[in-house]
């Protein structure tokens, strides 16, 4: 090869903008993934939050039946979860007061910021809370 030909291949005038479009890529993909992160966070804090109410009204009421479960449904509509995406359990109505109820509610979160790139990814998200009874029930 020539002097001029040997030129052409040592020259890294380019190097510098490739380098800075991966980096903007890498960059990019890690502020998609960050906002999924605090998508699952908020998700999990309006989660408990439904739960806390909930529980509230739990303890009055010595448990939960479909009165109070219509209640956790209004609560999460208000904060702009989807009622039919959670499933809730809790302990049953009627338990003596001092005994123990306990309310949990499961849903997914799927992460979308991975989509575009041929992953898709959800995890659960759980909430579990107890508390006491609070009335003495007469049977």
């Amino acid at each position: 090869m020539t002097g001029k030909a040997m030129m052409i291949f040592r020259d890294k005038r380019g190097n510098a903008i490739i380098t800075g479009l991966y980096t903007a890529l890498i960059i990019a993909v890690c502020f998609c993934v960050g906002i999924d992160v605090a998508g699952y966070g908020s998700l999990a804090w309006k989660l408990r939050n439904a739960c806390t109410e909930t529980l509230a009204l739990m303890k009055i009421e010595n448990g939960l039946d479909a009165g109070i479960r219509q209640k956790f449904e209004e609560f999460l509509d208000v904060q702009g979860v989807d009622p039919g995406q959670v499933t809730v359990t809790g302990t049953s109505k009627l338990v003596q007061r001092g005994d123990l109820v306990e309310i949990r509610a499961e849903t997914v979160y799927s992460l979308k910021a991975l989509r575009p790139l041929g992953h898709e990814l959800s995890a659960p998200v759980q909430v579990t809370l107890r508390g006491l009874a609070q009335d003495y029930v007469r049977r």
